[in-house]
């Protein structure tokens, strides 16, 4: 059996919960054995406390935290590194662009230091896979999982009214500005279009009027049910083509058609004219989303459609089996 002692974040974080959490009741099924250890803030001195017991483990999986090159060197001096990441962490967030800040050298130069270290890298999107290539020749595209919602889609009733909805962050609301112009002139042109929005905090300084749900884990799977769109807008910056397109897997869980921006992730998880539409321009947001507020049954097949790839592609067993095949083939050669 493989033993693998994770350090993360947080465990209340959505990467942590998505790409370490949900695996852990599973993990002995694939002849794996794997404990976790928060490492942040308070957490760090846990470190220290597994410091001696590292060469208990056949690896070491770091998930997204960057930490000092002397730590990775204890790490590795007893066990395997396996690194896991499904953000750009060598950027800023697009919302933070506008500052003009260059990330710090000293950040860069720890985290191409991991991925250098790293025998096995773990990235959640084709970019970041192509960034930790340029470090490390073992790469591989682990896609955010999600486990199954519901097995197959079930006619939604006959309603004179449309839901498009969001669901995201607070600190992600910005990129609701990017189309307001779109979905303003929709909310105007067609007063059946309902327009809803999954998050901690209501969003501001918008013309469109969304209606605002608080997010809990409870309220998350009515939501999610209650839409009959599912939309993911983006900005094309190196922060946003690293994402994994992650709320797409949500609305595809759940089978609902979907429109995102054309760019990063999405260009990969939305199938253009399949399960959904990617756009670009205001013009194009209004367009795709018009035709699928007119058009239930293409709401019905592209639904239909986003579960299938959804299951196919991004479901928890999925990813896993995949995650542990590469980990036995890469054991197997040592």
């Amino acid at each position: 059996m493989i033993k693998i002692l994770c350090f993360h974040n947080a465990s209340h974080r959505a990467s942590y919960r998505y790409r370490v959490g949900q695996f852990l009741p599973y993990w002995t099924h694939y002849d794996i054995d794997m404990h976790t250890c928060c490492i942040s803030g308070k957490h760090y001195i846990n470190v220290l406390r597994f410091l001696f017991s590292f060469h208990q483990y056949d690896y070491i999986l770091l998930q997204k935290k960057i930490v000092p090159k002397i730590l990775i060197k204890i790490m590795t001096s007893h066990s395997k590194l396996i690194y896991d990441f499904d953000d750009a962490l060598y950027t800023r967030e697009s919302r933070e662009l506008k500052q003009k800040k260059p990330l710090s050298d000293s950040t860069i130069n720890k985290l191409k230091y991991i991925l250098k270290k790293s025998s096995l890298v773990f990235a959640g999107s084709t970019d970041l896979v192509n960034y930790s290539k340029t470090v490390n020749d073992h790469v591989h595209l682990i896609p955010t999982a999600l486990g199954k919602q519901i097995s197959e889609l079930a006619l939604p009733p006959e309603s004179d009214h449309v839901t498009i909805g969001w669901i995201g962050n607070n600190v992600n609301l910005f990129y609701l500005s990017i189309i307001d112009d779109a979905t303003v002139y929709l909310q105007q042109k067609h007063p059946n279009v309902r327009f809803s929005l999954l998050c901690g905090i209501p969003p501001n300084k918008l013309k469109t009027h969304w209606h605002f749900t608080e997010w809990s884990s409870r309220e998350e799977k009515t939501w999610l049910q209650s839409i009959d769109i599912g939309i993911m807008p983006l900005t094309d910056d190196m922060w946003s083509r690293g994402k994994c397109a992650f709320k797409l897997l949500q609305y595809m869980a759940y089978g609902k058609p979907v429109v995102a921006s054309d760019v990063g992730a999405n260009k990969t998880t939305v199938h253009h004219s399949v399960n959904g539409f990617l756009a670009s321009t205001t013009e194009e947001w209004i367009s795709v989303l018009e035709q699928l507020v007119l058009d239930r049954q293409m709401r019905i097949n592209m639904g239909r459609e986003s579960l299938k790839i959804f299951t196919e592609t991004f479901e928890r067993s999925r990813i896993q089996q995949k995650m542990a095949d590469i980990l036995h083939e890469f054991h197997n050669l040592l």
